[in-house]
């Protein structure tokens, strides 16, 4: 069976109009392609109804509260992020009401307002000394928040890939080609000897003295 390992869709256009002229090149089955496109769009559905879990249940209002005071104290925002502010703000307000009543149920966002609030987190500001000191005091929370963020991001954004992944794989297998990831391996870097380490064993020239 042939295969395709390819990384872009530059890349994927290319090597189709190189294989369309070999018409001896397998073609996937009519089972094959509608194998990929159901593995596309359940990985598709998985991922758009992923409800995203910030910090432990326990500490759901705590963090809620600080978020919302973030986006009110702490965030410089730029351009047409007002618009992000206001609709995670309205997010956050009916995040609050549920736990009123569910007090243990945690903080829960999806995709874009998770992405929305690591932009937010990732910048930061104040005006004078006074708004430092204040932000030293509440570094502690902040830094948490921001480290949970950023690894719920991480995982999120991989699972993006995956799914355009499977959404190119179902496009070639309709055109009659095969499409696997092309999996990339790093050569280690062999250890430098002591001499490249440490040099050649000269004193280093002074460019300037105090």
């Amino acid at each position: 069976m042939a295969e395709l390992e390819i990384n872009s869709n530059k890349e994927l256009k290319e090597k189709l109009e190189e294989l369309v002229r070999d018409v001896s090149i397998n073609k996937p089955t009519e089972s094959e392609v509608e194998n990929a496109k159901k593995e596309y769009e359940d990985a598709a559905n998985k991922w758009a109804s992923t409800i995203y879990k910030i910090g432990k249940p326990e500490e759901g209002r705590e963090t809620c509260d600080y978020i919302k005071h973030f986006l009110m104290n702490r965030f410089l925002w730029y351009k047409d992020a007002w618009m992000g502010v206001i609709k995670l703000t309205e997010e956050l307000n009916n995040a609050e009401n549920v736990l009123k009543v569910q007090k243990d149920k945690g903080l829960e966002m999806g995709y874009q307002p998770l992405e929305f609030t690591l932009y937010a987190f990732s910048n930061p500001g104040g005006i004078g000394l006074q708004a430092a000191l204040d932000f030293e005091q509440e570094n502690e929370i902040y830094s948490k928040i921001l480290k949970e963020l950023g690894d719920l991001v991480e995982g999120a954004r991989k699972a993006v890939k995956d799914v355009e992944f499977l959404h190119q794989k179902w496009l070639a297998y309709t055109q009659g080609f095969y499409y696997e990831k092309e999996e990339i391996t790093f050569k280690e870097e062999e250890p430098k000897n002591e001499e490249e380490l440490l040099g050649n064993g000269e004193e280093p020239k002074r460019t300037s003295e105090i």
